[in-house]
């Protein structure tokens, strides 16, 4: 049992110590009465409330605070001293009585003092800044959720783990959820894989292993409403860390409508250039029917008006000198007109090409054309013969005499070269000049037509013209036709 003096000695240590924690304390502390007198408060309460000690002690607490809140907040104070309650913790804001406004933290407790009775002791934190914090983190989430839902674009948030193949959904946007026909409660609770049409996960699957390298993927995808309605979406993914996992922020944008138009406008397409080639078919039968008929008709009226008018000339006698001088021009007019006559033929419908195929048509085509022009022309061609079908080599044969007209015309080129070969099933000619080069505005000029024939001439058969110039180095035309169903000597 510890005597008086040891006891006296032991309780001037504890006051001792709870003085130097009163002082030392960085929270604001006070005691009041029961009528909300200041007993006594520490430096850091003097600090908060920004008055000096020696002006608080003995006067109403209230006095700090600006002069509107003051009876309202003594009020209080007095009824719940007088009621034995207390609000243990709260916060609120208060106006100082400088006008500055502070966010309070409190905490409260009735003691017993000896001699004096029940007091409150008060422990007040400032937490302005803190509140400062969370209510601009409540007005940016605010604006982010004003943000959130305004997009016009379905918007998920999916959060990735290693106990789920897909991860959950962790946010998703009102778009979504009225798209898709969910609340939101459901729809957090789906897996991501519940809204895509099965056939295409895989799609799904190979986009998210891309996103874990690449860290963003746009790919597109068909979703499946809680009603079974579809819709085509193109989906922009990011991958980022959040909460230190990873995580993936998609926007899906509705193409339902815009890949209906385009499969409509697929088909529209299909319907013309099988029109375009059906008309291209009927005016080569037409070149070459009117190509028999003037060679035929023409050439055999005039091939029989030679041999009738040489007859007439072997029976003039050699007195009828001038006369026979007009015979004699006469039939050079007739060996003239035969030779018109087989040039027409040739341009309407060359009968090598028919006869002889595309090489020898090639060959032919480059020679007339560099006795025409004087352009030097450089053919590499395949030893062997190229078995094509009629549209096939019509097609190679009225790109070839085009992109000769257009190096005619606008390159300015002194030599050209051609080169006529098959790889991988592929039937590829590729003609290069060393004129001036054509330039991106007249390739993409729409009244290029030349150049749009031989692009459609391509398409039709499954092929593609490729066209690339170089400003003072020349063109390059490069024309690809699939041999699939075709033969090779």
């Amino acid at each position: 049992m510890i005597s008086e003096i040891e006891f006296e000695e032991k309780l001037d240590k504890t006051e001792n110590l709870f003085g130097w924690l009163w002082e030392l304390s960085v929270d604001g502390m006070r005691i009041l009465d029961s009528s909300g007198r200041i007993m006594i408060i520490n430096d850091a309460y003097s600090k908060i409330v920004e008055i000096p000690k020696e002006k608080l002690v003995g006067k109403l607490f209230s006095v700090v605070y600006a002069e509107s809140e003051r009876e309202r907040i003594l009020t209080t104070y007095r009824n719940d001293a007088q009621s034995n309650r207390i609000k243990t913790h709260f916060e609120r804001e208060n106006v100082l009585w400088n006008g500055n406004k502070r966010w309070f933290d409190f905490s409260n407790s009735f003691v017993e003092i000896p001699e004096t009775g029940k007091v409150t002791l008060s422990i007040i934190k400032d937490i302005t800044e803190r509140k400062k914090s969370e209510i601009e983190l409540i007005e940016s989430e605010k604006k982010f959720r004003l943000l959130f839902n305004s997009i016009n674009d379905a918007v998920f948030v999916i959060q990735l783990s290693s106990s789920k193949t897909y991860g959950d959904f962790v946010e998703v946007n009102d778009v979504a959820l009225n798209q898709l026909g969910y609340s939101k409660e459901e729809f957090l609770k789906l897996s991501p894989s519940a809204i895509i049409q099965p056939k295409f996960i895989d799609e799904f699957n190979k986009a998210m292993e891309k996103l874990k390298t690449e860290k963003h993927v746009i790919y597109e995808l068909v979703h499946k409403a809680k009603d079974r309605k579809l819709y085509t979406v193109e989906v922009n993914s990011h991958l980022f860390e959040y909460e230190g996992k990873p995580t993936v922020l998609s926007i899906a944008r509705d193409i339902t409508e815009r890949k209906q138009s385009e499969e409509k406008l697929k088909k529209t397409s299909s319907v013309l250039r099988n029109l375009a080639s059906h008309l291209q078919s009927i005016r080569e039968e037409e070149r070459s029917l009117i190509a028999r008929e003037i060679h035929d008709d023409l050439g055999q009226t005039l091939t029989v008006l030679k041999i009738n008018v040489s007859l007439l000339s072997n029976k003039l006698r050699k007195d009828q000198k001038q006369l026979k001088e007009k015979v004699d021009n006469t039939i050079k007019l007739i060996d003239d007109a035969v030779e018109r006559v087989q040039r027409i033929t040739a341009k309407l419908r060359p009968g090598i090409l028919d006869e002889l195929g595309i090489i020898p048509a090639i060959e032919w085509q480059a020679q007339e054309f560099q006795n025409l022009t004087g352009i030097k022309c450089m053919l590499s061609l395949p030893e062997n013969e190229i078995k094509l079908d009629a549209e096939k080599s019509t097609a190679v044969f009225r790109i070839f005499q085009e992109a000769l007209t257009n190096v005619l015309r606008h390159a300015s080129a002194s030599w050209i070269s051609a080169a006529l070969k098959i790889s991988d099933d592929i039937l590829v000619l590729e003609i290069n000049d060393n004129g001036i080069g054509i330039s991106s505005e007249k390739l993409k000029d729409p009244r290029s037509l030349g150049i749009i024939g031989m692009k459609e001439r391509a398409l039709i058969l499954g092929g593609e013209v490729s066209i690339e110039g170089i400003q003072d180095k020349g063109t390059r035309v490069r024309i690809e036709i699939p041999m699939k169903d075709l033969n090779k000597d």
